[in-house]
């Protein structure tokens, strides 16, 4: 019988999703007798060391640090409830046989809409509007149409797919870059590597970040990719902060060479207090929640139950990282 922990809490209405996990896998829970729940269903507050309690534990479902690696003598598979997995790519895991499984895919959804709700609210000026209403002031002015633009998509795995559907629903041209061997959707016009990517750029009216970070990708949308955008482009990144070189897109920005920038993702989070983007008037921040949604706690745990049952039948499991290229 398996032992699994269970070290990414969540509210007890949500934890009866575990009540259809099989029989034959022992559940543990990570002791949070004095944690409060968030707004988003996770536990916070007083936390048992993880270290204390993996001995002997073959699945996690949650994260575990390089530090308490060494005491998981019994570790064959981590689950990791969310997408990103950069904290887990350390050496001593990556080159362990340990299964790293994520969510990917699972939050495309919300990631997608929080794209273009930051687009949106820059090509349709929403925050003048907002700033209008507040001094009851009614006036007009000048608004971007998506429709027959060209957008470009750097990354098309399932955020980026997610987004072109939705661009190609506004009537854009969509345009993708990336690193795999992906077939190309009908909704997207042309595919082609990431060496393709300046030259798209040069093409597009918007520009989408959708990619994970790597050592490959980091800083991958740098100052020739800027330089190469028009000046009435957008530029939206939800996914990571760090494969952007945050310093030529500030500059990009206050030299007016892009109409306005929407990111839910900085290089440093939380962003600093002395950043420029604090202050860049086309530039409308959001605290890396595109990933926030009533849905992405119970999705990630009916996934972990579904990908448990996989696990005792010795079924291969799905959403399987690969460990050396971090995604």
């Amino acid at each position: 019988m398996p032992v699994v922990l269970i070290a990414a809490r969540h509210n007890p209405e949500l934890e009866e999703i575990l009540n259809d996990a099989p029989k034959e896998a022992e559940l543990r829970f990570l002791p949070m007798e004095e944690a409060i729940p968030t707004n988003e269903g996770r536990m916070v507050g007083q936390a048992a060391k993880l270290r204390d309690h993996l001995p002997g534990v073959e699945v996690v479902f949650g994260a575990v640090r390089e530090a308490d690696f060494p005491f998981a003598d019994s570790l064959k598979w981590i689950q990791q409830p969310s997408i990103g997995v950069e904290g887990h790519m350390y050496p001593a895991l990556k080159e362990s046989d340990v299964i790293l499984t994520n969510c990917k895919d699972l939050g495309s959804t919300q990631l997608s809409e929080q794209a273009f709700a930051l687009l949106l609210a820059l090509t349709r000026t929403i925050r003048e509007q907002h700033d209008f209403m507040k001094e009851k002031t009614w006036k007009r002015i000048d608004c971007f149409e998506l429709s027959g633009s060209t957008v470009g998509m750097v990354g098309l795995g399932g955020v980026g797919r997610a987004m072109a559907k939705r661009a190609h629903a506004f009537g854009c041209k969509v345009l993708a870059v990336d690193i795999e061997d992906v077939e190309k959707p009908d909704y997207v016009e042309r595919l082609e590597k990431p060496e393709w990517l300046g030259e798209m750029a040069s093409q597009c009216d918007v520009l989408f970040s959708c990619v994970p970070s790597t050592p490959e990708s980091h800083k991958m949308i740098d100052g020739d990719v800027f330089g190469r955008m028009k000046p009435s482009s957008y530029f939206i990144n939800v996914t990571r902060g760090k494969v952007v070189d945050e310093e030529a897109l500030i500059e990009a920005l206050q030299a007016g060479r892009l109409a306005g920038a929407g990111l839910d993702v900085t290089y440093i989070e939380p962003c600093p207090p002395e950043s420029p983007l604090w202050d860049i008037p086309n530039v409308i921040l959001s605290s890396h929640s595109a990933g926030a949604s009533q849905y992405v706690r119970p999705r990630a745990l009916s996934f972990f139950v579904e990908n448990l049952h996989r696990y005792v039948k010795g079924e291969p499991l799905e959403k399987v990282v690969d460990k050396q290229k971090g995604y």
